[in-house]
């Protein structure tokens, strides 16, 4: 990719520096500092704009804080003028900075944060299992602090060019005596740049495809360490089929590459179905983080299956085919609950209370412990089934069930979808309007689901319907008119199935049968 020049000229407009006091300001117009800087607003801005322009401005003396969510962190603060600038610089290089990442790079980033890592992370899980039962999870120790200022400046070199931005970059790094300092927005952005260039040579396997030298080490490792650790009569087979195929084995896996490698900020997750090319493939990634990034990996690391305890990151602990919550969370959730309840809050308040923790709970298979702490819905959830109402009398809003569950596809048996229809409502959607606003028509259907059949040689052969009655809506042209038309409600109860077409111009649409 080519190096992105002429920015500062983007950089250096008053309708940048405004936008970027309010970016900054969002949600903050209350707070005293705030305030301040507001009362000669275009004033502070001009001055800003002068000092980046010029290139005479100064990061400002930083203050810290130390936090423990959940662990020890020295955050590092600085007054509005230097956010504001910061907002300034990265407002028209940002995005292009971000672009040069990898798609499984996420962590501070629009659109990429912890769910959409989650969301990543649980869908090669859940598609590939096969591919997926091995994983290594390493952490970097203390990342920002570690941060190497000169390599810091040549990885951003690589994607810009311009003088002025650069000159400000390297101030703000320079201004942190170690490392990059926690708590500011430039900072999130250089921490994710830093470590892209050792994604793309790690899913590229370390290059050891291509050097004939590196490949042939590598192999007779490979191949030691499967004679050394066999165990079973699986893996002995494997052997047995002589060096060559292991050989070949791993120069496939090495020019393949790791599909599955996922970052998030510091936290690295690789997975692989063989657990010995795995092993080595760690290897290889701290000697680079070491040798080539300056980078610690914590000791913690270990190549484990995924079925034996999951993989515990971001809040959640990942398996094939299901994903828990992480235990400290989970118990957090049941204390909070716990506190409120014993301060006599209602059922209503202590979900609105924990709504935060009850949500992030919402993307784990934890129905269970949901429900038993009464909070299986989410708010909105509830809000809004409160104002819907059952379309039939005496029935509720939990027996609604898609149509979708109820429809006859091509292929399908007619005996396993039929229906009893009950009753039907023909009225004006809640939802669908016609091109002039108006509301589309709906039908609304009460039924019940088959049971059972009786067998054609029975004394009086007939159909057993279940006791349970649901409803279902449908915006189907051809079942209203067939309720309009052909026939009524005198003719109900009757036996039906709502069957699937397909006409002439490839369209699908729903028919009474």
């Amino acid at each position: 990719m080519k190096r992105k020049g002429h920015i500062s000229q983007k950089i250096t407009t008053a309708a940048n520096f405004e936008d970027a006091f309010y970016g900054y300001s969002d949600q903050k117009h209350g707070r005293g500092y705030i305030k301040k800087y507001e009362e000669n607003l275009n004033a502070n801005l001009q001055n800003l704009c002068r000092s980046y322009e010029s290139g005479t401005w100064q990061t400002s003396d930083y203050k810290y804080k130390l936090i423990y969510n959940p662990k020890k962190r020295l955050i590092s603060k600085l007054p509005p003028e230097d956010h504001i600038i910061q907002w300034a610089a990265l407002n028209h290089c940002e995005d292009f900075l971000y672009s040069t990442l990898i798609r499984n790079s996420c962590s501070c980033i629009k659109n990429k944060g912890t769910h959409f890592f989650v969301r990543r992370l649980k869908h090669d899980l859940f598609t590939f299992p096969e591919q997926t039962q091995y994983f290594v999870q390493l952490d970097i120790h203390h990342y920002f602090p570690s941060i190497n200022h000169q390599l810091m400046k040549e990885c951003y070199r690589r994607k810009i060019k311009d003088p002025k931005l650069l000159s400000f970059m390297d101030e703000f790094v320079d201004s942190y005596p170690q490392g990059l300092p926690l708590g500011v927005k430039i900072s999130q952005l250089l921490a994710n740049l830093y470590l892209s260039t050792f994604d793309r040579i790690a899913i590229q396997c370390f290059g050891i495809y291509d050097n004939t030298e590196k490949r042939g080490y590598w192999a007779g490792r490979y191949i030691s360490d499967k004679f050394v650790s066999c165990r079973t009569r699986e893996q002995a087979d494997e052997l047995a089929h002589g060096v060559q195929y292991l050989s070949e084995k791993f120069a496939g896996y090495a020019r393949q590459g790791l599909r599955f490698y996922y970052r998030f900020a510091d936290n690295i997750v690789i997975l692989h179905h063989d657990k010995t090319f795995l092993h080595l493939v760690t290897e290889l990634a701290i000697m680079h983080l070491s040798r080539d990034f300056l980078l610690e990996v914590n000791r913690s690391y270990n190549v484990r299956p995924v079925h034996s305890g999951g993989i515990d990151v971001c809040g959640y602990v990942f398996f094939h085919d299901h994903l828990r919550l992480r235990k400290r969370n989970k118990q957090a959730l049941c204390r909070q609950a716990a506190k409120l309840r014993k301060k006599g809050l209602s059922r209503r308040d202590v979900r609105i209370q924990c709504a935060s923790r009850a949500g992030f709970a919402g993307h784990a298979n934890t129905g269970n412990l949901l429900r038993k702490l009464n909070m299986e819905k989410r708010l909105g959830k509830v809000i809004s089934n409160r104002k819907k109402k059952a379309p039939f009398q005496g029935m509720l809003i939990e027996q609604k069930t898609s149509i979708e569950d109820i429809i006859c596809h091509a292929g399908d048996s007619e005996n396993e979808k039929l229906i009893l229809l009950i009753d039907y409502i023909i009225d004006d959607s809640v939802i669908e309007k016609n091109d002039d606003g108006t509301p589309k028509q709906r039908i609304a259907v009460r039924y019940r689901k088959i049971d059972s059949i009786d067998s054609p040689e029975a004394d009086e052969p007939g159909y057993h319907w279940s006791e349970k009655e649901y409803y279902s809506f449908s915006g189907s042209k051809i079942m209203i008119e067939q309720a309009l038309e052909d026939f009524s409600k005198d003719d109900l109860p009757v036996a039906t199935v709502i069957r699937e077409f397909i006409n002439e111009k490839r369209k699908k649409f729903y028919k009474f049968t």
